[in-house]
């Protein structure tokens, strides 16, 4: 492991996010989102790199390099964009996406997509014929570590939402119909808690379009059935949550995110992600016809 870089000039960082590369303010927390890839912002990609090695390493996760960054955002033929969360009150990016919009992505030899989740899981030659071309590959989420102090907690839950917004905004002017998403758990995450959680989707949301190389294996839980007892998707996730207050479990945040944008998931099971740290992994899909929140379905049509 070796020391993450210095932090790049602000005023580099501000050069290159410019109207060219802006595409909203946010409707709350006073963030503004932009898109950008190396090529047009080299500097704000190394601070990228910097910020997502802090979280992750924070966390148990990270590469162990300097910065995070990897062929998918160095090489621009691959297609693969930043989606850039920046606070202009503190003049620091404040989080991130990278995103990779399925019709420009390339298979490689095996006919596997050139993707970082391809690394994990295999993908069905339906889904690479019928989903991949309208499909969103999200990955590589973060947010700025100031923003986990409790003093900065609302403004967490803001910068989460600002960067889906940012997503809507990036999609509008895209065919995309679905965004393939994943969550990721770092390996001190306790495995009892792990286990419900993929048990729930694999209950309400289980697909065969997608499947880990490796299933990460979970010991069971007992008493798991009268855990999640319903039918029901939102009356299972309220157990859920129920009993992960009861044991002192939480939930990662960006699982919350997701959980609040819909009900309808496909779910693909999980696998360790042997490059990042052995962090878990786990792959959904959720289509954007899906999404609950107006505001969002409303920003995907108008951009």
């Amino acid at each position: 492991m070796v020391p993450i870089i210095e932090p790049v000039a602000t005023s580099r960082l501000k050069a290159e996010l410019n109207e060219r590369s802006f595409l909203c303010d946010t409707s709350h927390g006073g963030f503004q989102v932009y898109l950008v890839d190396g090529d047009t912002a080299p500097s704000v990609l190394q601070e990228i790199g910097r910020l997502r090695e802090l979280a992750f390493r924070s966390n148990g996760g990270g590469t162990g390099k300097a910065v995070d960054l990897d062929r998918f955002d160095l090489d621009s033929s691959l297609g693969f964009k930043q989606i850039v969360l920046w606070d202009p009150s503190a003049e620091i990016i404040a989080g991130g996406y990278r995103i990779l919009f399925g019709d420009r992505c390339r298979l490689a030899a095996d006919g596997q997509p050139m993707m970082p989740s391809a690394h994990l899981f295999r993908f069905s030659d339906e889904f690479i014929k019928d989903y991949l071309p309208v499909t969103a590959e999200l990955s590589r989420s973060f947010i700025t570590s100031s923003f986990f102090k409790e003093a900065e907690a609302i403004r967490n839950v803001f910068a989460l939402d600002g960067l889906f917004e940012g997503i809507c905004h990036a999609v509008a002017r895209t065919k995309m119909e679905y965004f393939f998403g994943k969550v990721t758990f770092y390996p001190t995450y306790p495995q009892e808690a792990l286990w419900l959680i993929s048990r729930f989707f694999a209950k309400h949301s289980a697909s065969n379009l997608v499947s880990p190389h490796v299933e990460y294996p979970v010991k069971p839980v007992e008493g798991e059935n009268e855990i999640l007892a319903s039918d029901d998707f939102k009356e299972d996730f309220r157990a859920l949550k129920l009993e992960f207050r009861k044991r002192g479990y939480y939930l990662p945040p960006i699982l919350n995110t997701y959980i609040n944008l819909s009900n309808k998931f496909r779910f693909f099971g999980s696998s360790v992600n042997d490059e990042f740290g052995d962090v878990i992994e786990m792959g959904l899909l959720v289509a954007f016809a899906d999404i609950q929140p107006e505001r969002y379905r409303e920003l995907l049509v108008k951009g």
